[in-house]
């Protein structure tokens, strides 16, 4: 299932992409899904960041994925951020069946003049039959749902951090 959100910020380019890559944990409130991200990792080479970061959810889990998902979904998020393109790859390495959630995509920000737009684009597949508790007749609906729930809490929060960077900028200024 696809995920695709974009975000106009009023500010350059340059300080969006280095605020949204190193101070996401700071405008953590402005995100309406997420309880906390912590920094894990960070390596620095030049003009490349890499970056592990915890993320911790707050939403509820659909009626028909309680019986897979735990009551809060948290994941790892493997970011490689490259200032001379200003993009960011990421994968996302989910908590619950791991090997059954696939989950990647790419952050393009993209001068306006004087602003930049965010342009997210990512997939995320899973494939419940790779689980061995979840028996194969329902492993495909519930599959289904999964993606559904997830992109729904996904999207809205991809656009939210734009506000909330936005918000942060300001305050900032």
């Amino acid at each position: 299932m696809r995920i695709e959100a974009d975000a106009v910020i009023d500010f350059p380019r340059d300080v969006v992409f280095r605020t949204y890559r190193d101070e996401l944990p700071r405008i953590v409130e402005g995100l309406p899904r997420v309880k906390e991200i912590v920094v894990e990792n960070r390596t620095v080479d030049g003009p490349i960041t890499e970056l592990t970061n915890l993320w911790k959810g707050s939403a509820r889990v659909p009626a028909s994925a309680e019986k897979v998902l735990p009551p809060m979904v948290s994941w790892h998020d493997h970011a490689r951020w490259d200032e001379r393109t200003f993009q960011c790859q990421w994968r996302i390495e989910s908590h619950v069946f791991p090997e059954a959630v696939r989950c990647e995509g790419e952050n393009t920000f993209v001068s306006i003049g004087d602003r930049t737009r965010v342009e997210i684009r990512g997939e995320i597949r899973i494939d419940l039959s790779k689980v061995r508790v979840v028996p194969d007749l329902v492993a495909s609906p519930i599959a289904t749902a999964v993606e559904r729930f997830l992109v729904r809490q996904i999207t809205p929060n991809l656009l939210a951090v734009g506000e909330a960077l936005s918000e942060h900028l300001e305050e900032e200024r």
